[in-house]
């Protein structure tokens, strides 16, 4: 007599929980994510002669405080041959409940050499938008992101295809719609993001990426528009243009981008920059007709870890992760961006800006310091110095620019 079991189970426990069947049919993972954030603002003085735009916020203690930036859980698993992941954020405030809150929530499986993604995920878009906010190397993302060119359109609901052509040579296309879970299927985004490693040893990365993508926005989707976010999550929105907002723009208006993307790393050392253009569909009028404009944004980084650690690359995602520390005082982290944003349109009769100004500018100088005491934790210090050129309002009037700074502490723990 022999008794045996019919459904033979491994529990593991390799970044989180994990439970999986001998023969591979069933999977089952959980996994989470708490980002806890604090910051000070340094404002300017308020300015009657001008819009609301730059700092000029009302005292010292606005938006200053403690904030639950993330708490996600996670769920990735395998049903034979289909993968899945549901992941949703339970600091998203009331307005924003289930099912805004889900971020990512997809079925994959193979086909080819590639993956077939439905559901809602991140477009394929520049390198610093599909790095995980778990591994982004400051607190915040540049403007070349959805924190600015591509504005709240983060995670997207439709249908997702990529694959490796070769070891060092992958792509990723997409087509969705202008919606998230919880909002009407409105609206279309399609594009798509080549990457290429002409050097890929181990230490030794040189990374190059081209991205393009088009979004028709309606009434009831989300709005194709740049909005830059800057001195911090608790700092300035500032638009730089919303496509058909435009007095007799059609119904259905386009943003059309194009980015490219480049990374080096050697040893411990790592830079990278994104350069993007968008075009947007009728965003303000001239001579009583309607006219685009055109938003330009940049950011070029390094970052150094001083004890010796070197970046990962995932070839998956075609982004970098953050690498174990080295030593039991774990890994130290010095960083430094330049990032700026604009519309190269907006003049004193030319307004897509909504400032009724001369200029529409924004520059963000951001120091940054993470320590890593072990490969879940991370604790993040950075100091953003912000500028916004609005230039002038008209003649007579003295060009401006508006400067503050934010203070900015992250204590981030992963599983």
């Amino acid at each position: 007599m022999s008794i045996g079991s019919c459904l033979a189970v491994n529990f593991t426990y390799n970044g989180g929980p994990r439970i999986k069947t001998d023969d591979g049919n069933f999977e089952i993972g959980l996994n989470g994510r708490g980002h806890f954030d604090v910051h000070s603002l340094y404002p300017d003085q308020e300015s009657p002669e001008y819009p609301a735009f730059g700092s000029q916020l009302l005292n010292d203690n606005d938006r200053e405080g403690f904030n639950w930036r993330r708490t996600y859980a996670t769920i990735t698993g395998k049903i034979y041959g289909v993968n899945f992941k549901f992941e949703n954020d339970f600091a998203v405030n009331a307005t924003t409940a289930f099912p805004h809150s889900l971020r990512e929530a997809w079925l994959a499986t193979k086909l080819g050499s590639g993956q077939l993604t439905i559901g809602q995920f991140k477009p394929y878009r520049g390198l610093e938008e599909i790095t995980s906010s778990n591994e982004i190397t400051l607190m915040e993302r540049p403007s070349t992101s959805s924190t600015g060119i591509y504005n709240s359109r983060q995670f997207l609901t439709g249908i997702g295809y990529r694959a490796m052509i070769k070891d060092n040579l992958g792509f990723g296309i997409h087509v969705m719609s202008l919606s998230h879970f919880g909002l009407p299927l409105e609206g279309i985004s399609f594009g798509g993001r080549a990457v290429w490693l002409p050097i890929d040893r181990q230490g030794h990365i040189l990374h190059l990426g081209f991205s393009a993508s088009r979004d028709t926005a309606n009434k009831d989707s989300l709005a194709a528009g740049a909005v830059d976010v800057y001195g911090g999550r608790q700092g300035i929105h500032q638009s730089l243009g919303v496509a058909g907002t435009s007095v007799d723009s059609p119904s259905h208006n386009s943003q059309s981008t194009f980015a490219a993307e480049t990374a080096y790393t050697l040893g411990s050392l790592m830079l990278q920059g994104e350069y993007v253009i968008s075009k947007l569909d009728n965003t303000h009028q001239t001579s009583g007709s309607s006219r685009d404009s055109t938003v330009q944004a940049f950011y070029v980084q390094a970052s150094w870890f001083l004890t010796g650690e070197t970046a990962v690359y995932k070839k998956e995602r075609g982004a970098f992760g953050k690498p174990q520390p080295n030593g039991q005082w774990g890994a130290l982290e010095f960083a430094a961006r330049y990032d700026l944003a604009e519309n190269l349109n907006q003049s004193l009769i030319a307004d897509p800006c909504r400032t009724g100004t001369s200029k529409c500018q924004i520059q963000v100088v951001t120091l940054g310091v993470n320590w890593y005491p072990r490969t879940n934790i991370r604790f993040m210090l950075n100091y953003y110095l912000t500028d916004a050129l609005i230039g002038n309002a008209g003649i007579g009037t003295p060009t401006r620019t508006d400067h503050f700074s934010v203070l900015s502490f992250r204590t981030q723990v992963s599983f």
